[in-house]
């Protein structure tokens, strides 16, 4: 039985195989670590739900936690309050308030409102995809996580707010970077895996297969202005979300993919 055209221009592997290979391009390690989602997004054009939400995460003493407890007491909290589901693919907006209504929400999702967060509560964040290669058909595809800049730390570090996770090498307390992870990796290093729950363990079943075992590619996600999306994503509606982006693309306003050059 064939496929009905809209499920071709929302779903079709084609369009998200044609849409990686125009925004995908090789970047230098000091490009990678300076970029910086919050230069381009600041509090001001961050959506109000997104900061009534965080008058729910925060008290006013919460509010003076170190970057690292910080990002952890947002992600905890998104997922005890998430149960996701579905892709949504939507504005940031849309998004938060479809997964606060228990409407869905997987990995890029979390990952695009978990950086609005960061945005208004004044940590460095950046959003990175990742490529994964493997037999596994749970494993290979893609999947989303963030990176976040701790002063107290002076580097920055992965978070995976999807999975509740976060990566360290022998020392749980210094998690590390996606820069040091790929090195690690690469050395075939020891690289541990860390639930975000205090005295949590981690239960997802695929954690392990996405990072440790599969042929990753990460990439870090640049120039996403989160206002401008919204914009067309909102007007835009009655189009399917791969041909929004395909519009911002073609406009010279899209995002990059950035693979780090060895």
């Amino acid at each position: 039985m064939s496929k009905p055209l809209n499920w071709y221009l929302r779903r079709h592997p084609l369009l998200y195989q044609i849409r990686f290979r125009l925004v995908s391009k090789k970047a230098s390690l000091k490009a990678i670590e300076n970029f910086c989602y919050n230069d381009i997004n600041k509090k001001n054009t961050i959506s109000p739900l997104f900061f009534e939400i965080n008058n729910l995460i925060f008290t006013e003493k919460s509010k003076k936690l170190e970057d690292f407890e910080k990002a952890i007491t947002i992600a905890i909290w998104l997922k005890n309050n998430i149960k996701g589901g579905a892709g949504i693919g939507k504005s940031s907006t849309t998004a938060l308030q479809k997964m606060m209504n228990g409407e869905g929400g997987v990995c890029s999702d979390f990952s695009q409102i978990y950086s609005n967060f960061c945005v208004i509560n004044d940590i460095k964040v950046k959003e990175w995809g990742m490529k994964n290669l493997s037999n596994d058909p749970t494993v290979s595809g893609g999947h989303s996580f963030n990176e976040i800049y701790c002063k107290e730390f002076q580097k920055w570090i992965m978070i995976d707010v999807a999975k509740s996770i976060y990566l360290y090498h022998k020392n749980k307390d210094i998690p590390i970077s996606t820069l040091e992870y790929i090195h690690l990796k690469k050395e075939k290093k020891e690289i541990a895996i860390a639930s975000i729950f205090a005295n949590g363990t981690v239960i997802n079943n695929n954690v392990n297969n996405i990072f440790l075992l599969s042929n990753s590619l990460p990439f870090v996600i640049t120039n996403y202005d989160n206002k401008m999306y919204d914009y067309f994503l909102d007007k835009l509606d009655f189009f399917p979300v791969s041909i929004v982006h395909g519009i911002i693309i073609l406009m010279g306003k899209g995002y990059s993919f950035e693979f780090p050059k060895e």
